[in-house]
């Protein structure tokens, strides 16, 4: 089999488009997820109370007050947002950690998250290894 300098600029430029593709990638999924961490904090802020512990710790799923549904649906948003963050970073504590301090913001909401209104919701709506790391912050 003979090497050309056609085929060996084939490679490189496949490997460097493929290289290109995956930064690009990247990139695109930083801003995204930056920009989904944006919206929930401007909604926290909007509703301060929504990060409050003296609400969160209230929490029951069976009280259909705006505030609750409110509180339900944010919480939804926001470990949404974390599943799609961890799974970014592929599970690995340290750099999660690094990147945005998870544990504590999970600990704010351990009732929601303990406590679904839906039975199994989180069982059921968020894979094993999230589910994992969550219930050990919560330890």
């Amino acid at each position: 089999m003979d090497i050309t300098d056609a085929s060996i600029a084939t490679v490189i430029s496949s490997t460097v488009a493929t290289l290109l593709s995956l930064y690009l990638n990247n990139k695109t999924t930083i801003r995204y997820l930056n920009d989904q961490l944006d919206e929930i904090i401007k909604i926290s802020i909007q509703y301060p109370y929504l990060e409050s512990e003296l609400f969160t710790s209230k929490w029951d799923p069976n009280d259909l007050s705006d505030e609750y549904i409110r509180y339900e649906n944010y919480c939804t948003l926001m470990f949404n947002f974390l599943e799609r963050f961890c799974k970014y970073y592929r599970y690995d504590d340290e750099k999660i950690r690094v990147k945005l301090n998870v544990r504590s913001w999970v600990r704010i909401h351990k009732e929601y998250w303990l406590k679904p209104s839906t039975p199994y919701d989180n069982i059921d709506s968020y894979d094993k290894q999230f589910r994992q790391l969550i219930n050990n912050y919560l330890l």
